[in-house]
């Protein structure tokens, strides 16, 4: 039997640097992928603490929120910070990697055809750019990791949110113009359980 469920979309997205750091850690655990719309979501749904996903059960326990289960699962396999200044450093990268991404997922998600061209131009001119270098300038102070100049769960964080990245700025050379980008993913994918979970991993573009 597992020793953990984690629970998502079809998708990487927000779930994939959690399953990242589960299969870093070596966990057992089970994949449940709903379709977004699908009528397993919407009966599940209910039973999440917050009625969305990621939610993760783990130890009898049911934990939930994307950041904060990566964070939990990152202090759990030695990837946080040793005192309180570390650990709000790691934070504070992670905010801003999420600042980038929440910036794009609203031009993405805009429904109107128009106006969502219209956002995209204006963003990849005058937001992703600053954006995305300060992130990179940041990997390059840190010797190729998030934070720290060492491995820690926002690593794992930049490299499962990538392809979700690359989908919403349209950006799929995005760590050709940023080469730090690529520092940090191969860093991650370099350790053999975690190479093992994503070559075995359902097909997901973003």
């Amino acid at each position: 039997m597992p020793k953990a469920v984690f629970y998502y979309f079809k998708m990487k997205g927000l779930g994939e640097p959690c399953r990242l750091l589960l299969a870093y850690g070596g966990v057992d655990f089970e994949d449940i992928r709903f379709e977004r719309h699908g009528q397993e979501w919407e009966e599940f749904k209910p039973k999440t603490p917050f009625g969305q996903v990621p939610v993760l059960e783990m130890d009898g326990k049911t934990y939930a929120q994307s950041y904060s289960i990566a964070r939990f699962l990152g202090r759990k396999f030695g990837l946080g910070g040793d005192n309180i200044q570390e650990e709000f450093e790691i934070d504070q990268i992670v905010d801003l990697i999420d600042d980038l991404r929440k910036r794009a997922a609203s031009v993405d998600y805009e429904p109107e055809p128009d106006l969502k061209e219209k956002r995209h131009a204006i963003y990849a001119k005058t937001v992703y750019p600053d954006l995305l270098q300060r992130i990179n300038d940041i990997i390059v102070k840190n010797n190729g990791y998030v934070a720290l100049g060492k491995l820690t769960w926002g690593d794992f964080v930049l490299a499962g949110l990538i392809d979700y990245l690359k989908k919403m700025l349209r950006m799929p050379d995005l760590e050709k113009q940023y080469p730090a980008f690529k520092q940090v993913i191969d860093k991650v994918f370099a350790f053999p359980k975690v190479k093992a979970y994503a070559d075995a991993a359902p097909e997901a573009l973003f």
